[in-house]
């Protein structure tokens, strides 16, 4: 018997690009399947684009819920698959039509905890490449291993849950959920998944398709909710890396901290008067492993405005040379 893979999809007013998601989902030429299209409360026409594929594919599912956010909507969907892997997908993103394919290829040899893809970010036209540095497709290593490599030699671990297939049973049997009510989930619900990985691995596969859009969370005008998200996100993975054993592992991580607060503090503009109570010295102190934080953290401690202002006239120079360097091309 096959390995069935659920194929997880929160929805929530995406009907222009619905049916892209879904088309490239149903099109899988791995065919054993479960599809759960969870509709978290929409008001378009996103219902009754699910319910219509729910006809159409008997391996699709579809559940209707109140709104509660993609948190809960992907909880919905876990606890309702049946499936031994678990693929989260975004409902405006879309995946290659072989991912299945080679993705559970991976898993039945070495049956693993997590398998590790990469992906291809787009934006107005523009492409480019969501990847982790280390490839280890031969043999499984620890959660906490792959972490450290990735922390090491590329100072950052891609967080986003679609780039990855876990086993169903790893998820449950450690209570791992998404905590409802977060932007930004992903980045709280993906370093504690990987820590716990007694087996992972990392692959070359490039599956999954990152569209940037206007109103996605990650673009949306609300960059206070944004912000207080990754501040709570930042305090509570400070506490659990506190206590980890591997002291190495900690500072890398913790590293990673900063660089998640001072890209929300830059993104959201807080150093503005009215957010400070979203400012926390305290959180980054410490905490730098590599110069470079070091640096960054010692001239915010001298003055958020002077950090935020340098960024800003850094960003709005890097992005004119570049625009500059591919006029050229």
């Amino acid at each position: 018997m096959n390995i069935i893979i659920s194929i997880i999809v929160p929805v929530y007013n995406v009907e222009k690009y619905l049916d892209k998601c879904i088309k490239s989902l149903i099109n899988q030429t791995y065919k054993d399947i479960e599809i759960i299209l969870v509709d978290d409360g929409s008001t378009d026409n996103s219902p009754a684009v699910c319910d219509k594929y729910s006809v159409i594919d008997k391996r699709i599912s579809t559940i209707h819920k109140t709104n509660g956010g993609t948190a809960d909507a992907r909880n919905a969907g876990l606890i309702n698959s049946y499936g031994e892997y678990i693929l989260f997908v975004d409902s405006d993103d879309y995946i290659e039509l072989d991912a299945c394919e080679k993705l559970i290829s991976i898993a039945k040899d070495t049956k693993a905890d997590i398998i590790l893809g990469n992906a291809v970010r787009i934006e107005k036209n523009k492409t480019h490449l969501i990847c982790h540095k280390f490839d280890n497709q031969e043999k499984p290593i620890t959660g906490r291993e792959f972490l450290k490599y990735e922390l090491r030699h590329n100072n950052n671990v891609i967080m986003s849950v679609w780039l990855n297939m876990y086993n169903r049973k790893f998820l449950l049997n450690n209570n791992h959920k998404f905590k409802k009510g977060l932007y930004h989930e992903d980045e709280l619900f993906t370093p504690i998944v990987i820590l716990s990985a007694k087996s992972v691995i990392a692959s070359d596969i490039i599956f999954y398709n990152y569209l940037i859009r206007k109103n996605s969370i990650t673009t949306s005008k609300n960059k206070t909710k944004n912000a207080e998200s990754i501040l709570y996100i930042c305090r509570y993975l400070e506490k659990k890396y506190a206590k980890l054993e591997d002291k190495k592992l900690t500072k890398l991580l913790n590293n990673h901290l900063v660089n998640l607060y001072l890209n929300i503090f830059q993104v959201a503009k807080l150093h503005r008067k009215e957010y400070a109570y979203l400012i926390d010295k305290k959180l980054l102190k410490g905490k730098s492993y590599t110069i470079v934080n070091k640096l960054r953290v010692a001239l915010f401690y001298i003055s958020i405005k002077a950090y935020y202002y340098i960024n800003f006239i850094r960003h709005k120079l890097l992005n004119f040379f570049s625009f500059r360097q591919s006029s050229k091309l």
